[in-house]
């Protein structure tokens, strides 16, 4: 730690850098968490639209996000993060100025695919810049400062969001929202100058040979796929329906079941440092907390099907939801996993598989989701009117979650422990571990 102070104290410029970008970071996790999430019901009586096409409003966002990271890791290796920042970032700040003034579906969608494309500039920039001006010894603990600022972000996104939409309306919080989002754009173009960029690496070829590497690496797909399922489930309760399920089942009223996803993102965020403080005192074992992240899933999971089956009390799902919010802190672990498993030179590409693969599986559950829920819409809804749907839609979707879940947890048995250790490479990560 002491080292890493010392760096900090060395390196001010770039510190002052990255004000402005954890700030953009943060407002692209509240863009992705908070809609449509916490808005839910707004969207579906205001536009007069069903449960697929409002969760779309989420889909649409990630899927864009997913499916470009590994490029965006491509191109960061090559450019640099900053220039690939400062392009994205228009897009992103664009999106999100534009977005809440309209009400066309087709455009909304449009705006929120830009809106992905731009935010997954974000993510990949700022851990090529942690690692290019920090060096791999205080990496860890910029990645871990860097996910608190992005929860964060997300935070605001549940009970902030929903008595600021109540009290001014979700449209007028999100123009807000865009006016700040490009305030802090050009904040963070003003201290781009004060640091030197990057030199593009001429000699780099915009190739998929190291990405095909990492994708032959059976490891990968191992960790992508448990780290997936437990991503997806923990972020689609967050971010999607887990809100709307407080309301509709359980019977909480807006705000309480807004503070429930409140609190569940607040305890990831705490589980999040403790972690990474852990695997450190485990002298860099991983293996231990993603067989733990595994097993809670899948006996969560387990126990919000039960809690549903016999009509159990509201505060046994509120329970439910801080548990997976230890699942959801825990997905740190697997990113430096994930590295590991891999070259020291594919860091940027092994994380935007596992990144990529975390939100495309989110996009894809999400829409399912949506189309489960209106399998069970009441034939009775009332146009303009919030749709009520009932146990049964809940019950069907938690056991169909307990089945990946499940595959999950026999997964990661089968994933060797690093120790810290780059496992298809000779240089030791161990120093990159939370102080």
């Amino acid at each position: 730690m002491s080292y890493f102070l010392r760096t900090v104290l060395k390196k001010r410029a770039e510190v002052y850098f990255l004000l402005p970008v954890l700030l953009f970071y943060a407002i692209s996790y509240f863009q992705r968490t908070g809609i449509p999430g916490t808005i839910f019901d707004q969207l579906q009586t205001g536009l007069d639209i069903n449960a697929v096409q409002v969760a779309a409003f989420g889909a649409a966002f990630i899927y864009v996000y997913g499916t470009t990271q590994l490029f965006i890791g491509m191109f960061v290796d090559k450019y640099g993060g900053i220039r690939v920042l400062t392009a994205g970032g228009i897009l992103f700040c664009l999106s999100s100025i534009l977005f809440p003034f309209f009400n066309n579906l087709t455009i909304l969608y449009l705006l929120r695919i830009v809106m992905g494309l731009g935010a997954s500039t974000i993510y990949l920039a700022l851990v090529k810049e942690a690692d290019y001006r920090f060096g791999h010894k205080n990496y860890s603990i910029m990645l871990g400062i860097f996910l608190v600022c992005g929860y964060l972000g997300g935070l605001f996104g549940t009970l902030p969001f929903e008595r600021l939409s109540a009290a001014f309306g979700w449209r007028n919080v999100l123009i807000a929202i865009g006016v700040i989002t490009v305030a802090t754009y050009l904040f963070m173009l003003l201290m781009k100058r004060t640091i030197p960029p990057e030199k593009i690496k001429t000699d780099l070829k915009l190739t998929l040979r190291p990405f095909l590497a990492v994708l032959k690496n059976r490891l990968s797909w191992q960790l992508s796929f448990s780290s997936a399922v437990n991503f997806s489930i923990y972020f689609v309760i967050q971010t999607v329906f887990g809100k709307k399920f407080l309301e509709d089942y359980a019977k909480m009223d807006s705000e309480t079941a807004a503070a429930c996803i409140f609190a569940l993102t607040l305890v990831s965020v705490v589980i999040l440092l403790v972690s990474g403080v852990l695997s450190r005192l485990m002298r860099n074992r991983r293996k231990p907390q993603i067989i733990f992240s595994a097993a809670l899933c899948l006996l969560n999971t387990s126990l919000m099907f039960i809690a549903i089956q016999f009509d159990l009390p509201a505060w046994v799902f509120a329970f439910c939801y801080m548990v997976y919010a230890v699942v959801g802190g825990i997905a740190v672990i697997f990113t430096i996993l994930m590295q590991e498993v891999n070259s020291p030179e594919t860091i940027t590409l092994s994380t935007g598989l596992l990144n990529g693969s975390n939100y495309i599986s989110v996009a894809v559950v999400s829409l399912l989701i949506g189309m489960l829920l209106d399998c069970f819409a009441p034939e009775n809804a009332v146009a303009g009117k919030p749709v009520i749907y009932p146990k049964e839609a809940y019950l069907t979707l938690f056991a169909v979650m307990i089945l990946p879940a499940l595959v999950s947890f026999i997964n990661v048995f089968f994933i060797p422990e690093s120790n810290g250790k780059f496992i298809n490479g000779t240089k030791s990560s161990a120093d990159r571990n939370f102080s």
